[in-house]
């Protein structure tokens, strides 16, 4: 086949991939137009306290949140109250004032104005744990200056795409094992099929990804016999994760006299993250000191040769970037299987584009994301339907005009990322958007 018609038949299966993937998202939950019941916009700038007001009772919403540990309704709501209200509305929590927007051109009109210093709210439950135990914090938990001082330092050995063709391969190494894994199992089963839940398998695979890329070291968490040392570490990510839902949307102090055994779980979560990350990093400061390695073995050796940063920054952004990797990797991935299971046609595209494209990846990984195009579509398809977040927050550093309304500097301003609800997977924010119950699937060998 040309390549002229290979490129045009992917580009056709790209646009089919996106029309089969959402069919079934094509509903939003109550939908209606949005603002339908909101007045029409104002022609010339009007003040602050013009912006449409969401008011709700907040101390039922406290109890409520209590009630479900958490507030797993939140991406509904938002919608809800947009389709109420219009594109933009305040609301209050506690003495804080938010302006909430979800229109792309009011996103461009607050990056333009923003500064080399954006500022962001804090996941609160994370700060009082680097707080009372005096440790420094990462760029996940900072602003400003010192923020920005981190940021310029990690940028070349995490983002830059010399930095990223180090580490695919590392990757490259983890994801081939896994799968290797999956079909070993299927083997043993005499259908030659497994059905299971693979979330947890995920979770699993992109933390041996994130530990080998950071660190240079296997933990061994794809087999079946775990280390008492790994299962310990895992239990404390999930433990991390389980209580900063329960403790984000409440008023640290509330959560002081109705949350005490829950701090203590979170506090001891991240302890023993901090121990294991403060392990990895000695091992690998000692063995530089002995000798520097030929070969690439990691972003924290890289960090550590270079002198970018104390040690205990680096301990700080380390701990942070193996909490951030993990659910923001693994969920999009189950829901990537779970949309190519219930659209088998597409699923048969990629795996021809796959096999098409298997020698030159295994020759060399970076070519990965050019030679798979479909795949691409497929992932971008899925955070589409599936943010990992339900919104992105800034605080204005100046006065801004949205919806020709004012908003005055040190408003937090929130980015509403729309979500489309499925009647038979409920979506939930448990500090990450995700399935309610993990969907079972079916992994069958292809002949």
């Amino acid at each position: 086949m040309k390549r002229r018609e290979w490129r045009s038949m992917v580009m056709a299966l790209r646009v089919k991939a996106g029309m089969w993937l959402a069919r079934p998202w094509q509903r939003l939950h109550s939908r209606r137009a949005l603002g339908t019941t909101a007045a029409p916009a104002p022609t010339t700038p009007q003040p602050f306290e013009a912006i449409p007001q969401y008011s709700r009772n907040k101390w039922l919403k406290m109890l409520q949140i209590l009630r479900e540990q958490g507030q797993e309704n939140l991406h509904l709501e938002m919608n809800q109250a947009f389709q109420e209200l219009g594109p933009i509305f305040r609301y209050n929590i506690g003495r804080t004032q938010i302006v909430s927007v979800m229109l792309p051109e009011d996103a461009e009109k607050l990056l333009q104005v923003e500064s080399t210093h954006p500022h962001r709210m804090h996941l609160e439950p994370w700060v009082a744990h680097r707080e009372h135990r005096g440790l420094r914090r990462g760029v996940f938990l900072l602003n400003g200056p010192e923020w920005r001082f981190n940021r310029l330092r990690l940028n070349p050995n995490v983002l830059s795409l010399e930095a990223v063709q180090k580490f695919v391969p590392m990757v490259d190494t983890v994801a081939r094992d896994f799968v290797q894994n999956m079909k070993k199992r299927v083997f043993q089963n005499t259908r030659g099929s497994l059905t299971m839940d693979i979330q947890q398998g995920l979770f699993n695979y992109t933390i041996e990804a994130s530990n080998f890329a950071l660190f240079g070291e296997r933990l061994g968490l794809l087999g079946h016999d775990l280390s008492p040392g790994s299962l310990k570490f895992i239990h404390a990510l999930h433990s991390m994760f389980k209580t900063t839902t329960q403790l984000l949307f409440l008023p640290k102090s509330l959560t002081r006299w109705t949350s005490n055994r829950v701090w203590k779980e979170h506090f001891e979560a991240w302890d023993t993250i901090s121990e294991y990350a403060n392990r990895c990093i000695w091992k690998v400061h000692q063995e530089l000191r002995i000798g520097n390695p030929q070969t690439y073995s990691g972003i924290v050796a890289e960090l550590i040769s270079q002198g970018a940063l104390p040690l205990d920054a680096i301990k700080a952004n380390s701990m942070e970037l193996t909490a951030g990797s993990v659910d923001t990797t693994a969920i999009p991935l189950v829901m990537t299987l779970f949309e190519l299971a219930r659209n088998p046609d597409v699923q048969q595209a990629l795996r021809q584009e796959s096999l098409a494209a298997e020698a030159s990846i295994a020759a060399n990984p970076q070519r990965l994301k050019s030679e798979l195009p479909l795949l691409q579509a497929a992932l971008k398809e899925t955070l589409r339907l599936y943010p990992v977040g339900s919104f992105l927050e800034r605080i204005l550093s100046s006065d801004l005009v949205l919806q020709n309304y004012h908003v005055p500097a040190g408003v937090l301003k929130s980015f509403h990322v729309e979500t489309l609800r499925q009647e038979d997977v409920q979506m939930v924010y448990r500090f990450v958007l995700m399935p309610s119950s993990s969907p079972l699937l079916t992994f069958r060998l292809a002949s």
